[in-house]
């Protein structure tokens, strides 16, 4: 699903930045998700309304917040988002997977 949502974005994206949208989209949709959830528990429950009201915006708000925000997060973490530069020279890390070379531009 995150993959899905994240290749959706990254295809039909114009100014909008795709990784704010793509954390306000999952937070949204697992929020949705918890608040149904929380009316599919509060159907079997025999108790006044605030306890319901309770259970329906806490179910709601985690599942929002621990799989949506959250593992948005860990989503973005694990993918490279950095800008690639077109010029190896520009970007002395790039330019070569030789250790050597690599403390060379580092200590120059």
């Amino acid at each position: 699903m995150y993959k899905t949502l994240w290749n959706h974005l990254a295809q039909n994206k114009k100014k909008a930045p795709a990784p704010a949208v793509f954390l306000a989209l999952l937070t949204a949709g697992w929020s949705a998700a918890g608040i149904l959830s929380g009316l599919l528990v509060c159907l079997g429950l025999q108790t006044e309304l605030m306890v319901k009201l309770t259970v329906i915006l806490c179910t709601g708000g985690y599942v929002g917040l621990i799989p949506g925000f959250f593992g948005g997060i860990f989503y973005l973490y694990r993918m490279d988002l950095r800008k690639t530069s077109a010029d190896p020279v520009a970007d002395p890390e790039k330019s070569s997977s030789d250790p050597a070379s690599l403390i060379y531009f580092h200590n120059n």
